[in-house]
């Protein structure tokens, strides 16, 4: 077996109970809790085919979905990040020509990473807001809660990959 596949899997394996156990009962001010679910997809390897990406962020979704009683929510976010993931990368470190396999975040420096953590946030809040709330008429509260979230997750991931991933420039 590849060691890309068992980092995957127990990637997979650590975030669902982190996410389910912890971060969903970390409500601050009663509605801001850290969705440190979106490592899942930024930790997957850029240099595997997208078919894998979907599918196992699928299961990672249902599962999420599942235990958080969340009505699917965070599977149709997460996918949608993993479609947009390569394209906001591309845009964010500013190469057009990104060699897949070769591409590592320690390569980069923190305003990069930082900013694709707070892009990937946003987009997976304003998501799962939108659907959950799914009217116009709560667009403040949509985009306030969205704000507040982005925020705080965009903290508790960059602490998560601070501590869990090494800095050493290859």
């Amino acid at each position: 077996m590849n060691s890309d596949f068992f980092k995957i899997l127990g990637r997979f394996l650590l975030l669902i109970p982190l996410q389910v156990l912890i971060a969903n009962h970390l409500r601050i001010f009663g509605y801001i809790n850290p969705q440190i679910c979106l490592l899942f997809v930024m930790w997957y390897p850029l240099k595997k085919d997208i078919t894998g990406l979907l599918l196992s962020t699928f299961l990672f979704g249902i599962l999420l979905d599942s235990f958080s009683n969340s009505g699917g929510v965070n599977t149709a976010a997460l996918l949608f990040i993993c479609y947009v993931r390569l394209p906001i990368i591309k845009f964010i470190f500013n190469d057009k020509d990104l060699n897949l396999k070769l591409f590592k975040y320690s390569n980069y420096g923190t305003l990069p990473k930082i900013t694709l953590i707070l892009s990937l946030a946003f987009i997976h809040q304003f998501i799962v807001y939108v659907l959950e709330y799914f009217s116009v008429s709560y667009i403040g509260t949509i985009l306030f809660k969205t704000f507040t979230n982005t925020l705080f997750t965009t903290f508790v991931v960059v602490i998560f990959l601070s501590i869990f991933t090494s800095t050493k420039k290859q």
